[in-house]
């Protein structure tokens, strides 16, 4: 009898633990005021499903809160029981175009982009979380110094820019040719780039700088 109920409160803990939210595609910079595409999981487990949400944080060394920037909630059910199964959503978040650059912060502050899951009406949280960078432009001119990347194909690209299979990056960076960050996509062997418009753009990786043309 004894052995039955450690088994039912192990099970009923372990259920108790098993609400999660993972961010799908994280990426390691924006700009102010670029629209980032989140791709988020979630999984309430037993519990009643609340909200999901998304925020740009400021933190210090000690990761107390500075300032938060822009929180959005794409999922907002607050009204009566929700669906406790595994779920996904993909929604944009624009950054706060007032966000400072991340070399502006006070020495040992840092951005953090978090994804969170409230639950059991509001009486449990979790997120996912990554650092970021915010960096408002950067310099073309220094684009000449660094190494002509050519490893990826069509150019000029219509919609789907492939990358030879040697090419080893942990971020790929679209850039137009004011210097502004328009996409940043983790490491894969292809990019959309279909809703860029028509003109010239740089690719920036861990290999180099690559110039290519959007028709």
């Amino acid at each position: 009898m004894k052995k039955a109920t450690l088994i039912s409160f192990l099970f009923t803990g372990f259920i108790g633990i098993s609400q999660s939210i993972v961010w799908n595609n994280p990426i390691a910079a924006v700009t102010p005021g670029q629209t980032i595409t989140l791709d988020v999981s979630y999984d309430s487990g037993s519990e009643d499903f609340f909200y999901v949400g998304v925020l740009l944080r400021e933190v210090d060394a000690s990761f107390n809160i500075v300032k938060d920037y822009n929180q959005i909630f794409p999922i907002n059910e607050s009204g009566g029981q929700q669906p406790n199964s595994q779920s996904n959503v993909t929604f944009n978040y624009t950054v706060d175009d007032t966000a400072p650059n991340s070399s502006a912060l006070p020495t040992g502050n840092q951005y953090l982009m978090i994804v969170f899951m409230s639950y059991n009406n509001d009486g449990g949280f979790v997120n996912d979380n990554m650092p970021v960078t915010v960096d408002s432009t950067l310099s073309i001119g220094d684009f000449d110094t660094k190494e002509n990347f050519t490893a990826f194909y069509p150019n000029p690209v219509k919609d789907i820019i492939h990358f030879n299979d040697n090419v080893v990056s942990k971020e790929y960076r679209i850039i137009d040719i004011t210097g502004r960050i328009i996409k940043s996509i983790n490491a894969q062997k292809t990019i959309n780039v279909e809703e860029l418009t028509t003109g010239s753009y740089f690719i920036e990786t861990e290999k180099g700088i690559g110039k290519f043309f959007k028709i």
